[in-house]
């Protein structure tokens, strides 16, 4: 019994060295979770803070003359974003390049396009990917015709990342962009 007897013959709560101690490891177990935590709320500040939205618009507009159809890639985000793969699918079916995509279309069209992938997107930029003008017919109709087609024949994806490697995919269909491990390019992915 003299054995499991404290020296001091005070209980263990008793002991300043003991409380001092179980209370340093508990004040040093928060410390810890709250550095942990905050840090990860810097990374998902620093995410947020470069993080690109690109947005697509297909487009036909009508002027005096000419009627233009055509696509728009914006960044509505608050970081650049590298365009790394932009593909153009007609009916289902994606197109080897630019030369096919202006084969789809109508004929007559005085076309024109920027290459796109691998460009740098700032914050608040635009660029008109691709356009095809035609004369303007008889019928006014024309280009709501022409835009019914588009809509229902053609699509458009661009992959896409920003500075800190993040990916997302953005489409012409109206869905949000959707995280993307990688943005690999494939055949006719290049325009």
């Amino acid at each position: 019994m003299a054995e499991n007897q404290n020296p001091a013959g005070k209980p263990w709560h008793r002991h300043f060295e003991t409380v001092g101690s179980i209370t340093a490891i508990v004040v040093g177990v928060a410390a810890l979770y709250v550095s942990w935590d905050q840090g990860r709320v810097m990374r998902e500040e620093v995410r947020a803070s470069v993080w690109p939205a690109v947005q697509l618009d297909g487009f036909v507009s009508r002027d005096e003359s000419t009627i233009s159809a055509g696509l728009n890639i914006a960044n509505a985000g608050v970081g650049p974003a590298l365009i790394r793969r932009i593909s153009v699918f007609h009916d289902g079916r994606l197109l080897s390049d630019f030369d096919e995509v202006a084969s789809r279309m109508p004929a007559n069209a005085d076309p024109s396009r920027q290459s796109v992938a691998g460009r740098i997107l700032g914050a608040g930029d635009r660029v008109e990917a691709f356009s095809f003008r035609y004369p303007l017919g008889e019928d006014p109709a024309d280009a709501v015709e022409l835009e019914r087609a588009m809509s229902q024949s053609w699509n458009v994806e661009v992959c896409y990342c920003s500075s800190l490697g993040q990916c997302w995919i953005a489409r012409t269909d109206g869905s949000i962009p959707l995280d993307a491990e990688g943005c690999e390019q494939t055949p006719g992915s290049r325009l």
